[in-house]
């Protein structure tokens, strides 16, 4: 039938497809292993899409196909974009800091402070 149907738009002329736009919220989220994983990274985005398709259902659709086989590109490219616009200068003065939850307090031993000397010092 969908054979048929497109045999009588060829003739007329008639294409129909239609463009849509998908716009979708979606996140990337990963920890940082150098610290444990201690540091989670979270990234909250909008992006857009174009589908053509006879019906905004079939639209849904194909974007339900392609997110089944994109998710890896989505994250290259957000990690990719985001990482292009930290090094900026400028970028520091996006950035907002809050201290959440409360300190856990501990005293240190003599052999402690040292390693975390020497921690500091091996950062910077």
């Amino acid at each position: 039938m969908d054979e048929l149907q497109n045999e009588v738009n060829d003739d007329v002329g008639n294409n129909p497809m239609r463009a849509y736009k998908l716009q979708f919220p979606y996140q990337v989220k990963f920890n940082l292993a150098d610290d444990d994983n201690r540091t989670e990274v979270i990234i909250n985005t909008v992006s857009e899409e174009i589908a053509f398709a006879r019906t905004s259902n079939d639209a849904l659709l194909q974007k339900e196909r392609n997110d089944a086989v994109s998710k890896d590109g989505y994250t290259n490219h957000i990690v990719n974009w985001v990482q292009e616009r930290i090094s900026k200068p400028d970028f520091i003065k996006t950035c907002e800091l809050a201290y959440i939850g409360t300190p856990n307090v501990s005293e240190m031993t003599e052999q402690e402070l040292v390693d975390y000397q020497r921690e500091i010092i091996s950062i910077e």
